[in-house]
């Protein structure tokens, strides 16, 4: 469990670095694909990719432990009252 969220977010900050490929000068031809522009293209689809990355990592490990967190605080605010 602990390899694939780290390997979710090692891709995630690589596909990030990639995104700044643009501005250092790679791409720079004025090229279109579709009716966007090369780097256009590429940043939006990179951003794609890290959007659905963030939503898995998200729902897997996230949710997860702060719903077993507010259980546990659940259970201590019980034991307090009684």
């Amino acid at each position: 469990m602990r390899k694939k969220h780290a390997l979710l977010i090692i891709v995630f900050f690589i596909i990030y670095l990639l995104t700044f490929l643009p501005n250092f000068g790679v791409m720079n031809e004025l090229r279109f694909i579709g009716f966007l522009p090369q780097s256009l293209a590429w940043v939006l689809f990179l951003n794609a990719i890290n959007t659905v990355i963030i939503f898995i990592v998200y729902f897997k490990f996230f949710k997860p432990f702060a719903q077993n967190v507010e259980t546990l605080l659940k259970d201590e605010k019980e034991s307090e009252q009684i």
